[in-house]
């Protein structure tokens, strides 16, 4: 092929996010349905703001009572590219960084397929069939998803290079470049922030890795290829170790750290009718139009990877299952782990999930079986490569059945418009679907028919550009954008709750019925709504945006302990609920009363207060049993603080207190003074987590867990001086792996550059 169809190829593998997105960009638009208006953009504000101001941002006070920050695997603070949203916002710069990812995801598979012998224009295909995916673009406000998943196609080849460095035999100073290579992307994706996303990708290297020996004859050479993934993870978990030290920390806090409830491991399993999503995307609708009518949610089952190359990808597996070299074509692998892939990601649908997360270990670690498309949508993607490249113009009785096929799907479609728009009593989104698949299944007829097979520059240019137009046209509008005012100024909420010092809280059937009901609706992106009131009512996590500390946390991970509080407290008596909230600092809950902001307003709760002091304190060996005491103490505010920790604190008693008040009160540090003639407990309303310290007038002392997720400490007789301070040993220890691995991996590629 010429220099110019290579340029082809790269330039429409360019072309195709830009268009999805560069809209909404020049506009100067930003992403805002779900996720980035209730995570991403909240976290990374808060933490750009941190870091220009000097500090690390190690926790995050706003939400959950206050809750890790870093260590919220999916906020991905420490992931290079990120480092674009320092210099232009969080707001702008998701959008910007989800186009660059599906064009980076796009080149990975025109890299992997050249590696794998694939023509340029079948490269294109691939890139385009993959990049601009159902799975990747309906997913791509879900930023870490996004960013995760471009980097498997990367992987996959820096793990093919390896593989034949060792199949080479040579001594092992020849594999360490595409060793170190593997361990930068691996590293790069891990920091990236979406831990499902990773683990897939891993389980398709060790398919990959497992083809290569045993299929093309390398069993002898199989430990040391092991052995070398092995080292290359090893090298890529110390250079994301400052993130992943923290996160595992976190997990083992959390209520993940034990057996995933089935029923929640089983939440978006795939419908087994969106598969016929590979020919008709939108057949059940599209949030877009606001007509979705399908099982769950649109994006978790978008598997669209353009008509052409579904048909490509089908023609390359039957005629590589045919010819006399399917042991060494890697046509069989991506055959059968695509079929895999859609075994799992039918969840509940089939018994083999259930299964497998009941008896096999690493399956019971994630929800949304349906996210194991991801396998399925890259094998399809790469299939279709294989199919380009066996494309001929037909003959024979080929050409009959193409003919009458393309004519076919020409007069069904349209039939099917007529008649529906004709007879009536046909569902609307049925329609549209089997009239838009009739017209691209003829085009496909068409091309199939008459563009040359040679795919010179200008027919190269025909395929891109129709490819383009089929997914381009199915993936507009799936990620909707708000002028970024939407992000700017202050909410109704904020100027209620102006320096008020307390705490918002919104009780789960509320937060349930304005976020999934109300405005972020699974049928359309369009609700009748001002988009600036998801911040007037404070739907979590979008208080962040105001600087309005909040109990709820709209975060992937939170604590076991946090849990256990947050949900018991809907079955408590109401004056004993409101004593445990006032316990919180919380002095506002929002109640669903069909007026105000989306139907929400919020009543006072009396009695909020950050510090709390009593004169005794009674022990207990757990969480559950706290909550067990707290429930049943009645109404009124607890005498007795309950705390967790030795039986001899129990003797440490004293009086009444007072405070000098709060001195110090950033995210990582709270300092304020006590006055207490007889001694007293302290607690603060903040969450109770590893790596908080405390200093009573600079000597180190104790924190106790108290009411379940609180923190308590013992204050002796006199006026002294609290600090409070969040040093977390994990993420020091992780950022030094970190450096040292990145010192010495620049080191090596600096020598390599020299050579």
């Amino acid at each position: 092929m010429s220099k110019r169809s290579n340029q082809i190829s790269l330039f429409v593998l360019i072309l195709g996010p830009v268009l999805l997105f560069g809209p909404m960009i020049l506009r100067g638009e930003v992403l805002f349905w779900g996720t980035p208006m209730l995570q991403f953009v909240p976290w990374h504000r808060f933490a750009r703001d941190l870091l220009l101001s000097g500090q690390l941002p190690l926790w995050n006070p706003w939400v959950g009572l206050g809750a890790p920050l870093v260590a919220n695997y999916q906020s991905a603070i420490f992931y290079p590219p990120n480092l674009l949203l320092l210099i232009i916002g969080a707001e702008a710069g998701h959008g910007l960084l989800v186009m660059l990812h599906l064009i980076w995801a796009g080149l990975g598979m025109r890299a992997l397929g050249s590696r794998l012998g694939l023509s340029p224009p079948a490269q294109m295909i691939s890139g385009l069939a993959f990049s601009l995916s159902g799975y990747l673009v309906a997913r791509s406000g879900f930023i870490s998803i996004n960013h995760t998943a471009a980097w498997l196609p990367w992987i996959l080849l820096c793990t093919d290079r390896l593989i034949d460095k060792i199949r080479a035999g040579k001594q092992i100073q020849a594999y360490s470049r595409p060793l170190i290579l593997l361990s930068l992307v691996l590293a790069m994706q891990w920091l990236a922030g979406h831990a499902q996303t990773a683990w897939y990708t891993l389980v398709m290297v060790l398919a990959w890795a497992t083809w290569r020996m045993l299929c093309q004859g390398e069993r002898g050479q199989a430990i040391k290829v092991m052995a070398a993934l092995a080292v290359s993870g090893i090298l890529a978990f110390i250079l994301s170790a400052v993130q992943l030290l923290p996160t595992l920390e976190y997990l083992l806090q959390s209520s993940r750290a034990e057996v995933l409830d089935v029923k929640f491991a089983m939440t978006y399993s795939f419908w087994p009718w969106r598969l016929l999503g590979l020919v008709f995307p939108d057949l059940f609708g599209t949030p877009v139009r606001g007509d979705f009518w399908g099982y769950g949610n649109y994006w978790e089952d978008a598997i669209y990877i353009g008509i052409l190359p579904f048909i490509l990808a089908v023609i390359g597996a039957w005629k590589a299952l045919r010819s006399r070299e399917r042991k060494e074509s890697p046509v069989v692998l991506l055959l059968v782990v695509s079929i895999l892939a859609f075994m799992l990601a039918l969840g509940n649908n089939t018994p083999l999930f259930p299964f497998l997360f009941r008896f096999v270990p690493t399956f019971d670690l994630f929800q949304a079986p349906a996210r194991w498309n991801l396998l399925l949508v890259f094998c399809l993607a790469l299939l279709a490569g294989f199919g380009l490249d066996q494309w001929r113009t037909p003959s024979g009785r080929g050409l009959y059945w193409t003919r009458l096929g393309t004519a076919g799907v020409a007069i069904i479609g349209l039939a099917g418009y007529l008649g529906a728009v004709l007879l009536g009593g046909v569902e609307p989104t049925f329609v549209r679907a089997f009239a838009l698949a009739g017209v691209w299944l003829a085009l496909s007829g068409l091309l199939t028919l008459f563009l040359p097979k040679s795919l010179s520059p200008p027919a190269q240019l025909i395929l891109g550009a129709f490819l383009l137009f089929d997914l381009v046209t199915a993936g507009s509008g799936l990620n909707p954008s708000q002028p970024s005012s939407v992000y700017q100024g202050g909410s109704a909420l904020q100027q209620i709750q102006r320096d008020t010092g307390t705490r918002i809280f919104m009780p789960a059937d509320v937060e349930y019925a304005v976020t999934f009901e109300r405005t972020h609706r699974f049928d359309t992106f369009s609700p009748d709504i001002e988009w600036v009131a998801v911040r007037d009512v404070g739907i979590p996590n979008t208080a962040m945006l105001d600087s309005i500390p909040s109990v709820n946390n709209f975060d992937p991970l939170t604590t076991k302990r946090y849990q256990l509080l947050i949900k018991a407290l809907p079955v408590l008596p109401q004056t004993n609920r409101e004593a445990i909230l006032a316990l919180m600092n919380v002095a506002s809950v929002a109640e669903d009363t069909g007026s105000g902001p989306l139907g929400v307003e919020y009543a006072p709760i009396k009695g909020a207060a950050r510090l709390w002091f009593f004169p005794t304190a009674e022990v207990v060996d757990s969480p559950e049993t706290a909550l067990e005491i707290m429930a049943g103490s009645g109404s009124g505010t607890p005498q007795t603080a309950i705390l967790e920790g030795p039986l001899e604190i129990h003797y440490l008693t004293g009086g009444n207190a007072s405070t000098g008040g709060i001195e110090t009160d950033l995210p990582a540090e709270l300092q304020f003074t006590v006055a207490a003639a007889e001694g007293t407990w302290v607690v603060v309303s903040d969450s109770y987590y590893p790596g908080w310290r405390a200093e009573i007038d600079g000597q180190q002392t104790n924190i106790f867990p108290a009411f379940v997720n609180l923190r308590g400490l013992w204050v002796p007789p006199g006026e002294h001086t609290i600090r409070m301070t969040y040093h977390p040993v994990v993420f020091n220890a992780g950022a030094i792996l970190s450096i040292l691995g990145w010192i010495s991996c620049a080191g090596v590629l600096l020598r390599w550059s020299k050579d």
